[in-house]
């Protein structure tokens, strides 16, 4: 039997903290989520879906219906539809309406119609997987089918490391991706720490899990990492007087790394300061993307969800993908699209802190580890590894849960 470290009996914690990656998760569940996380996770390196259909698009489409249907057929022990809100479900329809408009203007109707269906394929799959499932079980196991592949992309491709950051094998993850497969419920496992729920297993779990993103080289996602880690820290009531220690312990380890030895500086800067502080060559795209529109109705609409790389004026290169989904929408989707993401996201956020604590917490530090990656990471709101949990969390949360029993 695992030992819980609390100070309480394990039978008076609130349903909201057992939600973990390391809680046994029912198959089918399990099975679905993974279907859905392979399927939006990279095939090919350097390869974006522009139209057409090959293996790879015919595999990632079966996956989703596969797990659509071990949705739709799931017993329904989740709350009735008539206790579920839409939630961001609406806004999000309404932003690839707005996308599609403007790719039927801009001539890629088809490839921007195949990458909607994908989106709200997965939508559709979510919302079954909520009402039959109660949400501390759906947040666990997605949590759990997430370490699982980041565990497998980063066992596979260990041999990356050569290269000074680790990608993956099978599938061959970006290292971007890695880290935010870890991320989530390594904040999920920081989150029952703080709230005296933690095992023994959470707790030993924590620092090879942070190891893991370090190889990955993730800079944005490590800071947000961080700031999801205070967060947690400042909403939580009381936090166990074992984890104090140790952090208090660990403080002057942690900043004589910082300041006396060059790790924490060569990692920032990956050898190259001055491309760092100008944030590499992304502005040199996010300035073509703003001056990318030909017309007031392309600033408006855009010109659909398949446009991912455009055209740049630097050296060595004259295309460049659009790293930053906030930068991406206006691309694809104009500032109309743009404003109702915003609108979604703000409203999805203000919807997190009505929550009681401490799931409270927990979802406002999972949806801003999201968002603040999203700024120099694109798919937030695409067929994403990001979009899945971005998605799971906003519909959980729309009704105070019930408690669950241990």
């Amino acid at each position: 039997m695992t030992t819980t470290l609390t100070v309480a009996p394990p039978a008076t914690l609130p349903g909201q903290v057992l939600v973990s990656p390391f809680r046994r998760p029912p198959l089918r569940l399990l099975v679905a989520l993974l279907m859905m996380l392979v399927s939006c996770v990279a095939w090919r390196r350097g390869v974006y879906y522009s139209g057409g259909l090959d293996v790879v698009v015919a595999a990632k489409g079966a996956l989703g219906m596969v797990a659509l249907l071990l949705a739709w057929t799931a017993p329904r022990t989740g709350p009735p539809w008539s206790q579920l809100r839409a939630g961001p479900v609406p806004w999000l329809c309404l932003y690839l309406g707005v996308s599609s408009v403007g790719a039927l203007m801009h001539g890629t109707t088809l490839p921007t119609a195949v990458l909607a269906a994908r989106v709200v394929l997965l939508t559709v799959t979510i919302v079954l997987l909520v009402r039959a499932y109660p949400w501390a079980t759906l947040l666990s196991t997605l949590t759990s089918a997430m370490l699982l592949l980041a565990g497998v992309g980063a066992v596979t491709g260990v041999g990356s490391l050569a290269s000074g950051r680790l990608y993956g094998g099978i599938p061959p993850l970006n290292a971007n991706e890695i880290s935010l497969l870890i991320g989530v419920p390594l904040v999920c496992i920081v989150w029952r720490c703080v709230n005296h729920a933690a095992t023994v297993l959470e707790i030993v779990s924590v620092l090879p899990l942070l190891g893991v993103i370090w190889l990955t080289g993730t800079r944005t996602g490590l800071a947000a990492l961080v700031l999801s880690f205070l967060l947690l820290a400042t909403m939580a009531p009381r936090i166990p007087a074992w984890l104090l220690s140790v952090c208090v312990l660990c403080l002057p380890a942690v900043l004589y790394v910082m300041f006396f030895t060059p790790l924490v500086s060569t990692y920032a800067t990956r050898g190259d300061a001055a491309s760092t502080l100008t944030l590499n060559s992304r502005t040199v795209a996010w300035q073509a993307a703003l001056d990318y529109a030909d017309s007031g109705t392309t600033q408006l609409v855009g010109v659909g969800l398949s446009v991912k790389e455009i055209p740049v004026s630097a050296m060595y290169r004259s295309t460049q993908i659009l790293d930053s989904t906030w930068v991406s929408a206006i691309v694809q989707a104009g500032w109309a699209g743009t404003a109702v993401l915003v609108v979604m996201t703000l409203l999805t956020l203000a919807r997190s802190l009505t929550l009681p604590n401490p799931q409270r917490a927990l979802v406002f530090a999972v949806l801003v580890l999201l968002v603040v990656r999203s700024v120099l990471e694109s798919g937030l709101f695409d067929a994403s590894a990001a979009f899945i949990p971005f998605l799971c969390f906003s519909l959980a949360i729309q009704r105070p849960p019930p408690p669950e029993g241990p």
